[in-house]
């Protein structure tokens, strides 16, 4: 199976998921966000690299040339069959669904990502706290914040390297 997200190499839960379900997970990570939709549509031309599951959203056009093409799978006949996630996203917002399907199907699933954390600005208080700084709780805070963060931040690199051990 190919999909299209995350991290590069293997992670816990890729390998419970590989094991539990008989699965053989390769990860595509994408490259920066400008190049991205870009390089998922150079995979769905190419038969070959076509994955299996994208995780990924923007691409409302190319979505439709791919459903008219063939090369999106109806998954409402699993969902019917698998799932109650028709009748959990009625219950959250009755139109939700309708983004997800066409006039023959259900071709993507709507993603569970609208929790406030996932929209959000986050700054490590550890980070804060190195730098002496308090938590900004103004937009001229913030914008002071990023200001001082060129500044004082010498190495930033070393930071990331520390970060990411």
């Amino acid at each position: 199976m190919h999909y299209i997200a995350g991290r590069k190499g293997e992670s816990e839960m890729q390998e419970w998921t590989e094991d539990r379900c008989n699965l053989d997970i390769d990860i595509i990570a994408l490259p920066g966000w400008s190049d991205a939709t870009s390089k998922i549509s150079l995979l769905m031309g190419d038969e070959t690299q076509r994955p299996d599951i994208i995780w990924w959203w923007n691409m409302e056009a190319d979505y439709t040339k791919w459903v008219d093409a063939g090369l999106l799978m109806d998954v409402s006949p699993y969902m019917k069959k698998y799932t109650n996630m028709v009748d959990y996203y009625n219950s959250v917002d009755p139109g939700v669904m309708f983004y997800a399907s066409g006039d023959n199907g259900i071709y993507r699933i709507p993603g569970d990502v609208a929790e406030p954390a996932c929209e959000t600005l986050w700054i490590r208080k550890d980070w804060l706290d190195n730098l002496g700084l308090a938590v900004p709780t103004t937009l001229d805070e913030l914008d002071e914040l990023k200001e001082i963060h060129g500044k004082q931040v010498e190495d930033y690199q070393k930071y990331l390297e520390e970060y990411n051990k």
